[in-house]
């Protein structure tokens, strides 16, 4: 992982690069195999696989408008008990005739399992990408919307003393794009906007957010964008070989 001059240029003008953590350094896998193989544990079975995929973007959808930021400011709705309730109404969606109890336990478990490696892996290209930024010499952070066990996370996949920082949307009140999240870092740091880089996948949340902020921004994404790459691992080939124009 040693670091060429030209990533050392590129990166020359920044303090500070933070980067988002889904779909960009980790990749969940399958997630509604885990809530399949889960209800099945606890006796629940005959799942439709179509439906429960169907039932769960509902129930997605209706709680992030009910409850934002995962029940952030929601009376008596911290964030695990805002994924409990997603998992009873996805449930519940499916079959009406499960138990309370046996939704909680579902749900209990959900919780748990992915908090660990179990459910995640590594996009191609990330840990070499976040170690050579830390060889730089930069503060290296996250900026996610995501609750606040993505720690618990990021050191169940090898990432535990990579970054100087870790904000989640609900320890900062905030989601991806409002400014307020993007402004948190540089009031900590005491670091102006321009010596800021943000590495993303979402064009709006991510690009579009952090550069509404006066940041710069990187983007994994097939956008059409001058900042945008197919994969991380060419936006990490990009950097070790190819002037970024900023």
């Amino acid at each position: 992982m040693s670091l060429t001059s030209q990533f050392v240029a590129n990166l020359k003008r920044f303090r500070l690069v933070t980067f988002d953590v889904t779909d960009t350094l980790l990749r969940l896998e399958d997630p509604l195999r885990q809530y399949h193989q889960t209800a099945e544990e606890f006796g629940v079975t005959g799942v439709d696989r179509r439906r429960l995929e169907q039932c769960f973007r509902q129930q997605f959808k209706a709680m992030s408008s009910e409850h934002p930021n995962f029940g952030r400011y929601s009376p008596g709705l911290d964030w695990q008990r805002w994924w409990l309730q997603l998992v009873a109404r996805t449930f519940s969606c499916v079959d009406h005739g499960l138990a309370p109890e046996k939704l909680e336990k579902i749900g209990q478990r959900l919780i748990s399992v992915f908090r660990t490696s179990a459910c995640w892996s590594h996009v191609n290209g990330a840990q070499e990408l976040v170690q050579n930024v830390r060889n730089a010499g930069k503060c290296v952070g996250i900026i996610s919307n995501f609750d606040s066990s993505l720690p618990q996370v990021l050191d169940a996949m090898g990432f535990a003393g990579k970054f100087d920082f870790i904000l989640t949307s609900y320890e900062a009140g905030v989601m991806k794009p409002e400014r307020g999240i993007f402004e948190i870092p540089l009031q900590r740091l005491q670091i102006p906007a321009e010596q800021a880089l943000h590495i993303g996948n979402k064009l709006d949340m991510d690009y579009e957010g952090a550069r509404n902020c006066g940041w710069s921004g990187l983007l994994v994404s097939n956008a059409d964008n001058p900042h945008s790459f197919a994969s991380l691992s060419s936006l990490l080939e990009a950097l070790k070989t190819q002037p970024i124009r900023w």
